[in-house]
């Protein structure tokens, strides 16, 4: 480990903000002094305090710092909001409504988090996070096949009902419209 090898003088001699956290990192110097170094070096050289922000989140250390963990936090996030009781082959027609109600957005950013619309419709944060791929994908769907504005209401709940798979494909190939796609679905009894 490179630990203690830069002093005071090597950090304010780094012409980068990488090159000043990874003098900073592995320096003898103690936290409070690096704070007043800090705001010296700034001064000197010019970058902002976002400028070192932005390398230290790209440096290795730092990096492998933030991902400690990562996965039992997932897990820990994702056991805490599992709302589902009952596994569901398919979603009825009237709960796919109701996530489309819930799944709006409001300048740019949904209104409702994963996890609240999971609880709602006592599902998963995953099936959630699918189900607005899907949304996302028959949007661009609708851009590339020229929907008209009343079409794409009636197909939305009906297109949902089609694997990621097949509308990912439908997106992909050439030739198909909406049409083709909602009479090749299977519908199965909900």
């Amino acid at each position: 480990m490179k630990e203690n090898k830069y002093t005071e003088e090597d950090i304010l001699k780094a012409k980068t903000p990488m090159e000043y956290i990874e003098r900073s990192l592995y320096s003898k110097v103690s936290h409070g002094k690096k704070t007043v170094i800090s705001k010296v070096w700034q001064q000197h050289t010019g970058y902002t305090a976002e400028d070192i922000k932005y390398a230290r989140h790209r440096h290795p250390y730092w990096k492998g710092k933030k991902l400690e963990g990562n996965t039992e936090r997932t897990r820990v996030r994702m056991k805490k909001h599992h709302y589902k009781d009952t596994p569901k082959a398919v979603w009825p027609l009237s709960e796919i409504k109701k996530f489309l109600k819930l799944n709006q957005k409001k300048d740019g950013v949904y209104i409702y988090k994963d996890w609240e619309i999971a609880r709602m419709n006592e599902s998963t944060i995953a099936s959630v996070q699918a189900w607005r791929r899907k949304v996302n994908l028959i949007h661009k769907l609708y851009k590339k096949f020229s929907t008209r504005l009343a079409k794409q209401e009636e197909y939305l709940p009906l297109l949902m009902r089609s694997s990621e798979t097949s509308l990912r494909d439908a997106f992909y190939k050439k030739g198909s419209s909406l049409v083709e796609i909602i009479k090749r679905q299977r519908y199965r009894k909900s």
